[in-house]
């Protein structure tokens, strides 16, 4: 069978960043192509690094770093449209203190510096290589990139389509795939920094520690993100087309603006939502629509060539877990490979094995749980509320949270405590 000593990973987002120093570690041969000319600190962008993808992470050597930018949640609670606090428990900081491993909000751009660095004092990192051609043989991959020098073509053992939701290594080796599913949901998400000294905003939403959620118009969610005091807030609303774009960035500006005064309009002027959108520098806020890929059930490689994360299990973003499960991909994948004596065909079908059924759970949940929280059925309405807040004050979600980030992350834990 076919071995691969050289890899060429597409796509430098947080998969395929973890992923090329997983495969670096066991003594392959790796090249990274990013089509931007360097790593952009997305603004606004924080996102919830939890125990399983911490867990991986410090699997490869990153457990010091990890600590250094991860803000632990100790606390969750759940507010009504009149700011009042329905359900809460601190047993989140209970998890962390069995495991070593708390949830814990991040910014991207912090987890990124950390990932790349490894990669580029090694100088495999390439900034600027937009793909426009793959094709495979029996003894290789050729990749033709574009870059703003010039063209150029590369020649390695396997490639790895690490490229996101709109992959362009999918169209290539998977060419009737169906386009992602926009759920006509749109998102605003923004950043407000030394959320402590912000007294015009509600203290139950400057609550350290904490994450908070309201589900009256949608969902209206906060956590801490960072090590610096930041705090994240986002709001998910309905719609029928994602927001527009246009080349003109002022009437991008004036437009967002117009659609998040829109949202905004439909909680109560008491509501957080607006002291937090007040206290956002727009520069820092964030708005765009949700989409996720139906999951393949042919596999996840063709041949040489083979996916992780968003380009083969999209999901969207109801509990939190898009970046995790990437992160467990690219350990997964390299595991598989080295147990394999890195032959494709035997490691690549190991791989699927092992993440089909846990993306898949991930995906149809996180879908789920949207349908729920939009809800417009009258019954379903009157219900949503008291539903979640049994569910978080009976103990029942946690449960569910504990199996899903301790006991069903790739990397072993101590499992004496872990929920069977």
């Amino acid at each position: 069978m076919a071995r691969a000593r050289s890899v060429a990973i597409i796509g430098g987002g947080i998969g395929g960043l973890t992923v090329a120093n997983a495969l670096k570690q066991i003594g392959m041969s790796v090249s990274l192509y990013e089509r931007a000319p360097y790593f952009i600190p997305t603004v606004g962008a924080a996102f919830g690094l939890q125990p399983n993808g911490q867990i991986s992470l410090a699997h490869i050597g990153f457990k010091d770093q990890i600590e250094k930018i991860v803000n632990p949640i100790h606390k969750w609670q759940v507010i009504n449209e009149n700011c009042e606090v329905v359900a809460k428990t601190d047993e989140l900081r209970e998890f962390g203190k069995r495991f070593g491993y708390f949830m814990g909000g991040a910014l991207r751009a912090e987890l990124v510096d950390i990932l790349k660095e490894p990669l580029e004092k090694s100088g495999i990192l390439y900034y600027s290589h937009n793909m426009t051609d793959i094709k495979q043989d029996k003894d290789g991959v050729t990749i033709s990139f574009d870059n703003e020098k010039q063209q150029k073509t590369v020649r390695v053992d396997m490639v790895i389509g690490a490229d996101g939701i709109r992959s362009t290594v999918v169209k290539q080796i998977f060419p009737q795939t169906a386009p992602p599913i926009y759920i006509k949901k749109n998102i605003f998400y923004g950043m407000i920094d030394n959320i402590d000294e912000q007294t015009s905003i509600n203290p139950i939403v400057r609550e350290k520690n904490t994450i908070t959620q309201n589900f009256d118009h949608g969902e209206f969610l906060t956590y801490p993100a960072g090590d610096k005091g930041q705090c994240m807030w986002a709001v998910l609303y309905s719609a029928d087309t994602p927001p527009s774009t246009n080349d003109d960035a002022e009437w991008t500006k004036m437009n967002n603006q117009h659609e998040l005064n829109q949202c905004l309009a439909k909680f109560r002027q008491s509501h957080p939502v607006h002291e937090c959108a007040a206290a956002t520098d727009k520069q820092r806020l964030l708005h765009f629509g949700l989409y996720y890929r139906q999951h393949r059930n042919d596999g996840w490689h063709r041949n040489r060539i083979c996916l992780l994360g968003d380009s083969c299990h999209a999901t969207l973003p109801y509990v939190g877990q898009g970046a995790n499960m990437a992160i467990e991909d690219a350990i997964s994948l390299a595991t598989c490979l080295e147990k394999n004596n890195f032959e494709m065909e035997p490691a690549f079908q190991e791989y699927y094995k092992k993440r089909f059924n846990r993306t898949k759970r991930v995906v149809n949940i996180s879908r789920y749980m949207g349908l729920f929280y939009h809800s417009e059925n009258p019954i379903i309405r009157s219900i949503k509320l008291p539903v979640i807040s049994w569910l978080i004050n009976s103990g029942m979600m946690l449960k569910s949270l504990e199996k899903e980030m301790y006991g069903n992350c790739p990397v072993p834990i101590e499992q004496k405590n872990i929920v069977k």
